[in-house]
């Protein structure tokens, strides 16, 4: 992934991020915008039932054109495609064997993680 630099480009950056972060929470993933000095802006985005479960997300230009990238260095998508991303980052941050983070019962209409902290002792 090419480094960023110029503060005008990571301001670019930092919007971007700052867009998927609200489309992510939007879709059940928790997600941090991390700015740290000497380093690019970062989104950290974590699934809330699987906590284990957090990546790292980047946005950087290449050949002109604006992209997200994995931690690992890889192209998710163009920025400009929120919901491909989106929908590419809750596949990775999705456990195996099931098909959505935001999976609710059919009964309760509980999500597991509701249903876990619903079990939970409570404190006097």
């Amino acid at each position: 992934m090419p480094g960023l630099t110029e503060p005008a480009t990571i301001s670019q950056a930092t919007g971007y991020l700052a867009q998927l972060h609200d489309r992510l929470t939007e879709h059940g993933l928790h997600a941090r915008l991390l700015i740290q000095p000497q380093q690019p802006p970062r989104l950290r985005v974590i699934n809330p039932d699987a906590a284990t479960l957090t990546e790292l997300i980047s946005a950087a230009p290449l050949d002109g054109q604006w992209w997200f990238w994995w931690s690992w260095g890889e192209r998710i998508t163009p920025v400009d495609e929120l919901t491909a991303t989106t929908e590419r980052i809750r596949h990775v941050l999705t456990p195996a064997g099931d098909s959505s983070p935001e999976i609710q019962h059919p009964r309760t209409g509980l999500s597991r993680a509701d249903s876990a902290r619903s079990r939970l002792p409570t404190r006097p």
